[in-house]
């Protein structure tokens, strides 16, 4: 097989350490002293170590969290060999498998996002993110507070004294102010009542030397968005958290001007105000999976991804465009939702066949990671404007310089 098919097919997961440079694609700017990433790789889990589902297949799991590096995926409903959540570590070489980790959290814990520095319970436990690492079911909370209950997110807000890029792990000895904002819905008894409705946000302002956490002031939860009632009702689905905390993703199930449909609002960059404006800035026009926000960037606004009937989007929206993924095995099917990495890679859990043969290919499942930049759909829209596009691929030293980056704050080695 030549360098340029096993690129493009993601078959050289180990070519981003490993030195093999992936041809740009076709009608893409040069990149100039720095290989491109393959186009898509993807990871299986191992059987023996998640153990399998009732179809034989390696128990993937669902709910997956990807962190800023692309390096750990927190996923719930993990099955009975690993407990109800677990921590999965990808690995850099193909050849490799993909390290897991037991966790003390419940389904649909979750992250706080921008940082990763603590996974949250649904009963709002606060757990320092190195801890769980380390010490697995022995890891013991931090805090308690935020919102509780299935389908929470958060993400650290930057505001006076608080310090994002600041390391996380143990014993840094250094003070820290942070601000956790987090979004839900009401915890409801009735689990059918569960996942939709009106939306509530709390904020807590925390202080971190790096071996002790505490809340110091607690805001909320207080309903929000009450100003949207007569354009878009007050009940809404699937909602998500923007990674810096200043916007948010939903469904409106009953607007009243439309139909439902994918729509992302404003709340305040201010940490410390109740006043969320809730403007509209931006209506995917169609009702998919939940919208998952990828990292602030200079070009513009966050991109979005997500999944519909089993394929992964993209939305730029700088451009109002949305890009569908590239598959290069067969009868892949993404589940749950996907992630955007800092460095913009889109990773999701999947199932797939090595080929068309279901006897000669058995059923796989596991990660997938994408260079949306090299996908067909953004290469043809930029051919179709008669101009290079503006990133022609994601780097292997912008993916190292993450991966770098959360080792660091982290404490991991690299």
């Amino acid at each position: 097989m030549s360098l340029s098919l096993q690129c493009a097919s993601g078959i050289l997961a180990g070519a981003l350490l490993a030195g093999v440079v992936c041809a740009a694609p076709e009608g893409a700017q040069e990149v100039v002293g720095d290989a491109c990433v393959p186009h898509v790789v993807y990871l299986p889990l191992d059987p023996d170590a998640v153990g399998r589902d009732d179809h034989g297949v390696a128990a993937l799991g669902t709910y997956e969290r990807i962190s800023p590096d692309g390096r750990f995926i927190l996923r719930s409903y993990s099955g009975a060999r690993l407990g109800q959540v677990s921590l999965m570590e990808l690995p850099v070489e193909a050849a490799e498998r993909i390290r897991t980790f037991r966790t003390p959290l419940s389904n649909e814990a979750f992250p706080v996002q921008g940082s990763w520095r603590y996974l949250v319970d649904v009963t709002g436990e606060h757990y320092r993110f190195g801890d769980v690492l380390r010490l697995q079911e022995r890891a013991r909370p931090l805090f308690r507070g935020g919102m509780t209950g299935f389908y929470a997110a958060a993400s650290e807000v930057e505001g006076q004294g608080a310090h994002p890029e600041s390391p996380a792990g143990a014993g840094s000895g250094t003070m820290r102010r942070l601000w956790i904002r987090s979004l839900s819905w009401p915890s409801h008894a009735d689990p059918d009542q569960q996942g939709v409705g009106p939306l509530q946000v709390a904020t807590l302002e925390v202080v971190d030397d790096g071996t002790e956490a505490r809340i110091v002031s607690a805001r909320g939860p207080r309903f929000i968005c009450s100003g949207r009632t007569s354009v878009d009702g007050n009940v809404y689905a699937l909602p998500m958290l923007s990674i810096d905390g200043t916007e948010f993703s939903a469904i409106p199930q009953v607007p009243r001007v439309g139909q439902p449909s994918m729509r992302v609002y404003g709340l305040s960059a201010d940490p410390a105000s109740d006043a969320h404006p809730c403007d509209l800035r931006g209506d995917l026009g169609s009702s998919p999976g939940k919208a998952v926000f990828g990292f602030p960037h200079a070009a513009g606004a966050p991109w979005l991804s997500y999944s519909d009937i089993g394929q992964v989007y993209v939305h730029d929206r700088q451009l109002g465009l949305t890009f569908r993924l590239d598959h290069a095995r067969d009868r892949v099917l993404a589940s749950a939702f996907p992630g955007l990495t800092r460095d913009g890679r889109v990773i999701y859990g999947a199932t797939w066949q090595d080929c068309a043969d279901a006897q000669a290919c058995p059923r796989k499942a596991g990660y997938v990671v994408v260079d949306p930049h090299q996908s067909r759909a953004w290469r043809d829209h930029w051919r179709a404007q008669g101009r290079p596009p503006p990133r022609a691929c994601i780097t292997r030293a912008e993916v190292l310089a993450e991966r770098t980056r959360f080792a660091r704050m982290h404490g991991l080695p690299q």
